[in-house]
């Protein structure tokens, strides 16, 4: 079970031999670092899938679309860390550098690491962990140097690696990918299942199924997440009004975007709007 602070979040979990999906919240304005101890993964990320192992650490940026779901290898440990903006941004106030946020902005979301970072790495976050269990004076602060040093750390490896061809699984993640991305274009338009199917030379029934087994999402789930996800930064950047960002994402009924908005972000778009107002 995680241990959460003010504004930081670490998670360490073992699961044996049952098959799991993520069930959380699939994007957040925070950053997020995934950290594989042991095991497989299948790591679903804006619009593709990555196949993560042992020593893979996958970076998420802030609103960014993600899902974790089953491999073929059932059991997994893996680390989570979830902070807001503020830890950077009150750090890299101070220091002329280097900017603790590149690693989450570059192309790249997944990095292998070699044993001698891997051992590293494990080391550091334990640390972390042990900090935020025994919560010993000033472990607050020694959590936020911790976490700096190992951005740091992350930060060298994303600027030392050259960025790598795109790869998937097989043919079915990679059609699946290509979809999620049409999907991703298209989310403000009248757009079926059906005619995805038509589209793309698929059933709707082997589209459904495959798309679900790839994804983590079933299309119309995937669909709602894409357009709340972009509502969201509406309500946020722009002074347009609840119902002419309902239709501006694709919704053309205000009581049913009001309703899928609060089913994905736990609040209604009015009060979504105002609680980011006044952050």
């Amino acid at each position: 079970m995680g241990q959460k602070n003010i504004n930081f979040e670490i998670s360490h979990v073992k699961r044996t031999d049952t098959p799991f999906n993520m069930l959380a919240k699939h994007y957040h304005d925070k950053y997020e670092i995934y950290y594989l101890l042991n095991g497989e993964r299948f790591y679903f990320i804006n619009n593709r899938t990555y196949h993560i192992k042992k020593g893979d650490i996958v970076l998420i940026g802030k609103n960014i679309l993600h899902k974790t779901n089953t491999a073929d290898k059932y059991p997994h440990e893996r680390i989570l860390i979830q902070f807001d903006t503020d830890l950077i941004n009150k750090f890299t106030d101070r220091a002329s550098d280097i900017d603790l946020s590149y690693c989450f902005k570059v192309k790249q979301n997944v990095y292998s690491l070699d044993p001698e970072e891997q051992l590293w790495v494990e080391n550091h976050l334990f640390n972390i962990i042990q900090e935020n269990q025994k919560k010993k004076e000033g472990y607050l602060t020694y959590i936020k140097i911790l976490t700096i040093e190992l951005l740091i750390f992350i930060n060298r490896i994303t600027k030392s690696t050259t960025s790598s061809p795109t790869t998937y699984p097989d043919q079915t993640h990679k059609k699946m990918s290509q979809i999620a991305s049409f999907i991703n274009e298209k989310y403000n338009t009248e757009l079926s299942l059906i005619q995805l199917a038509d589209k793309f030379n698929y059933s709707p029934s082997y589209l459904s199924k495959s798309f679900k087994e790839v994804t983590g999402f079933n299309f119309v789930e995937y669909k709602n997440n894409v357009r709340i996800k972009e509502a969201s930064k509406l309500l946020q950047q722009s002074n347009l009004n609840v119902t002419e960002i309902a239709g501006h994402v694709g919704y053309n009924n205000l009581t049913h975007f009001g309703r899928i908005f609060k089913q994905i972000t736990g609040y209604s778009p009015l009060e979504y709007r105002k609680m980011r107002n006044n952050l």
